[in-house]
């Protein structure tokens, strides 16, 4: 082949990868206009009726199960002169290995009592840069076993931070990063005696961490960051062809609205319907109880959405009901998270979920000096114990 139809073939073949390229960028930009379209007017919809809307009185067949009397409740800061607000956050790095698993695990509770007119004193559980705990299994786990074992260990160090935290302090809340319950799907490890075992554990130490709050009259709470659920606005899209009959709602008529309703995420929806400060009702989420421990003391989980910086999305926050009332807890929760959350317009997380992530991150060279110790230890090189989709010869650059 001469050297002009090489150059002529790698300029056909850059133009047609170009186009194959654009093409494919051309149809994401449409779908997420097409999205932004659709969730706008999902928004104008309930934020024009945010206050009127009253969800507790809903058919309770719909699941909502509240008695907020609108859609959007405004929370106002308080004064946390005097309160100690505690958050945990945990760190995890794991390698699977031809033998084994192996996991460094670091939680790491945040403590901050808030002195008038200084800075708060703050506490670190068990201390501010804890060594890790390296654990391992050689249990025969498929991938998606392995990876609920790998969130089991992490909740059940992080429960333990908080549990220790509630024992030595007495906090006023302690905020959890995550959900306040764990969600592991029982039928996907009851197959592993020994998954089951370590799954029951856990909701050991999470009924622990539950009665000393209450004895305490500790308020908790769980906060999911990056919530992709859709969780109200599955309640809601069953709950669209009553609303329709509204006025505000007229324009759902005009439209096949289900499809729409059903890409949704519930931060989509809220992100324009709730200001600063405010939440949406709250509602029941889940018991705590599963059919094989129905005889230990259960707990209702409720939920609701909150928005603590003007330019970031809500958060979802979870709790456990063990004192007062579902509204009344919903809203001294609001006020304290919202008192910690107000430092920075685009992130709206609390300060000591902040300050307890940093110190609970691990680094990835940790593991890899772990995994060096161990090889050497036994008589291989590390390289030999990885998989051999990490030992490829040919996928190096």
């Amino acid at each position: 082949m001469s050297l002009l139809l090489k150059l002529y073939t790698k300029v056909v073949e850059s133009m047609y990868l170009k186009d194959k390229i654009n093409s494919a960028i051309d149809k994401i930009s449409q779908q997420i206009l097409r999205y932004n379209e659709h969730r706008k007017l999902f928004q104008n919809l309930f934020r024009s009726v945010k206050n009127s809307l009253n969800p507790s009185e809903f058919p309770v067949s719909f699941g909502f199960k509240t008695t907020d009397k609108s859609f959007v409740v405004n929370c106002p800061e308080t004064n946390i002169e005097g309160l100690k607000i505690a958050g945990v956050d945990g760190g995890i790095i794991h390698r699977s290995l031809n033998f084994f698993d192996i996991a460094l695990i670091r939680a790491v509770g945040v403590l901050f009592y808030y002195m008038p007119k200084v800075n708060p004193i703050v506490r670190y559980f068990p201390e501010e840069n804890p060594f890790p705990d390296i654990v391992t299994s050689i249990e025969p786990l498929d991938q998606k076993e392995i990876e609920s074992l790998i969130s089991i260990w992490r909740m059940q160090k992080e429960i333990k931070c908080a549990i220790s935290l509630v024992k030595e302090d007495l906090p006023d809340i302690i905020i959890l990063d995550g959900s306040v319950m764990p969600y592991i799907d029982y039928k996907m490890i009851n197959s592993s005696e020994f998954l089951v075992h370590q799954y029951l554990n856990l909701k050991t130490l999470y009924r622990q961490l539950y009665s000393l709050c209450q004895k305490h009259h500790t308020a908790l709470c769980g906060i999911v960051k990056d919530s992709r659920s859709a969780i109200l606005t599955e309640k809601i899209s069953h709950l669209l062809p009553h609303l329709s009959k509204l006025k505000e709602f007229e324009k759902l008529l005009e439209i096949d609205y289900r499809p729409i309703i059903r890409q949704l995420r519930d931060t989509d929806l809220l992100f324009k319907v709730l200001d600063q400060n405010e939440r949406t009702f709250e509602f029941y989420l889940s018991n705590f109880n599963e059919k094989f421990d129905g005889n230990l003391p259960d707990f209702d989980i409720h939920c609701f959405y909150l928005k603590t910086a003007e330019y970031d999305t809500p958060l979802r926050i979870e709790f456990p009901i063990l004192f007062s009332n579902p509204q009344d807890l919903s809203q001294s929760i609001s006020a304290l998270v919202i008192s910690v959350s107000k430092y920075n317009p685009e992130y709206g997380l609390p300060s000591v979920i902040i300050e307890a992530d940093a110190r609970a991150r691990l680094q990835e060279v940790d593991a890899d000096i772990l995994i060096d110790e161990i090889a050497s230890k036994v008589g291989y090189s590390s390289f030999s114990l990885q998989k051999r989709r990490a030992r490829s010869p040919f996928n190096k650059r």
